[in-house]
């Protein structure tokens, strides 16, 4: 019975669905007649390079050629310094929307990237528990 990665928590408010390519802040605790809600959509290459750095880079440097071998080789695309960097600027952007800090992902000069963000929960799904679709399930 194996588990498969369906996301992360970051904070109390940020959820990262990785299949839907989602991430969206749920406010929590208002009292609030309305109900603000926020999201943000990845592109393929930013969504490889968001997904690998929090499994790799919460607690740990990741190298810049680390960063272009898996996100940018392995996935038959041209590496470039210059296009990580951009993604990587974008990506901060994109999660400073959502009221996460514009330091998020930090260039650790000469060494790579880490994120520099504690509060972030992986969440699991047992693949045993998958909710079959009707067209999926034969009769005998």
């Amino acid at each position: 019975m194996g588990y498969r990665l369906y996301g992360y928590v970051i904070g109390k408010e940020i959820h990262f669905e990785i299949e839907n390519r989602r991430l969206y802040r749920l406010p929590q605790g208002s009292s609030e007649k309305y109900f603000l809600f926020g999201s943000v959509l990845f592109n393929h290459t930013m969504l490889q390079l968001f997904v690998y750095l929090l499994q790799h880079g919460r607690q740990n440097i990741v190298t810049r050629e680390e960063l272009l071998r898996v996100v940018w080789e392995e996935n038959d695309l041209v590496p470039s310094t210059q296009r990580l960097w951009q993604v990587l600027k974008n990506l901060n952007r994109r999660l400073s929307l959502l009221g996460l800090p514009e330091d998020f992902i930090v260039n650790v000069k000469g060494s790579g990237y880490i994120i520099n963000y504690i509060d972030i929960t992986p969440i699991y799904y047992r693949e045993s528990e998958l909710h079959h679709h009707p067209e999926e399930i034969t009769e005998n």
